[in-house]
């Protein structure tokens, strides 16, 4: 027991001290090589109250009639007045009442003032209260497991904000700052999570084999396909707002590459442990034989797998998929479209890396697992 416990107190001593040098690497070392440019023209933004509705008017227009309000906004310790115009038809992204709590920018008025406009609602207070909830079923149904699970998330988000978003804004390759982000996030959070053992290294290797796969698989797809890159509206605007410097090609094969590492996670982890539990369970099953029983498994995780990711894709497109179906034109015609080609692109090589990282997984799960003693039972936390 106390051999046991000294093993495991090392590889979670191993999983910190890798997690580390990923963590200084990526997110301390790294990005003060890039130069992030700053957007100095976008007009401050600051939170208000709405007090009440000084006056209301109505104006006709071709549009027809149009109601504008004044309201009182309460902006920190002062007052101010702030026009609410609403047209028959019109889209009203935003509807502030009274008691509503909002975004204002500022611009500046004729005179030289401050003019305020409302931009958006503030949500903060329900995100904040779905992250709490979150956190508290992570911890209670998932305990030790699932703190380092929380850890790990934390881990991604350092590594994304701190040096592929930063990365690729100062004009690095997205390609090459997302596949080393990526691979950084995977080796970190698989070993967090699960420990520094022959069963995450497995797991990592499936990964990574499998990532390249994605991007060599999505570089032929884009290039065959002519894609240019900016057929999605946030794509055109991010190339249009940094004049060109970003290329927009290499920002949808990120994008690829990222949208898969969370399924990749799944997948592979679970294949992995699959293996090393079946060897567990029988020291003499040979790798073949091991192989064999952990593809069985995969096989129906590919079976959930692939309807999973449709239902994600599908979930995040379906204001797109509710315009198509109102359109003339066939399904045939409108696929060719870029805007919808590259979705289609972005599911099919995401999945086809996905479902290439059971057989890969389990692979090099099966070799470790024979080639080396039995492993210690799982612990419980």
């Amino acid at each position: 027991m106390t051999l046991r416990f000294g093993s495991l107190l090392r590889a979670d001593l191993i999983a910190i001290a890798v997690v580390g040098v990923v963590i200084v690497a990526l997110v301390g070392i790294a990005p003060r090589g890039f130069r992030v440019p700053v957007r100095a023209d976008q007009a401050p933004t600051v939170e208000g109250e709405v007090m009440r509705v000084l006056a209301t008017r109505t104006e006709q227009t071709d549009a027809g009639a149009t109601v504008t309000r004044d309201l009182q906004v309460a902006v920190g310790d002062r007052l101010v007045t702030v026009e609410d115009a609403r047209t028959p038809g019109a889209v009203q992204l935003v509807q502030p009442e009274p008691g509503n709590n909002v975004l204002l920018q500022s611009t500046q008025g004729p005179d030289g003032s401050p003019r305020y406009y409302i931009v958006d609602h503030t949500r903060s207070g329900v995100m904040l209260a779905l992250g709490i909830l979150f956190v508290v079923l992570v911890l209670g149904v998932g305990r030790g497991f699932g703190f380092r699970a929380l850890l790990s998330l934390g881990v991604t988000y350092l590594v994304l904000m701190r040096f592929v978003v930063p990365g690729i804004l100062a004009g690095q390759s997205p390609l090459f700052v997302s596949l080393v982000g990526g691979i950084g996030i995977m080796a970190s959070t698989l070993v967090l999570a699960h420990g520094a053992d022959r069963k995450s290294a497995a797991a990592v290797g499936g990964t990574a084999l499998a990532l390249v796969a994605i991007v060599v698989l999505s570089q032929i797809a884009i290039a065959v396909a002519k894609f240019n890159g900016v057929g999605e509206d946030t794509a055109a605007t991010v190339f249009t707002l940094f004049g060109g410097r970003i290329d927009a090609r290499g920002l949808l094969l990120a994008g690829i590459l990222i949208g898969a590492l969370g399924a990749l996670d799944d997948v592979t982890m679970t294949q992995s442990s699959t293996v090393f539990e079946l060897r567990e369970a029988n020291p003499s099953l040979s790798g073949r034989d091991l192989y064999l029983r952990g593809m069985r498994v995969g096989r129906d995780h590919i079976a959930s797998i692939v309807n999973t990711l449709v239902l994600a894709y599908a979930g995040a497109a379906l204001p797109l998929l509710v315009i198509l179906a109102s359109q003339s034109e066939g399904i045939g015609t409108l696929v060719n479209r870029e805007f919808l080609a590259t979705e289609v692109v972005r599911t099919l090589a995401g999945s086809i890396g996905i479902v290439a990282a059971v057989p890969l997984t389990t692979a090099f799960a099966a070799f470790m697992a024979s080639s080396g003693r039995s492993v210690a039972p799982s612990r419980r936390a």
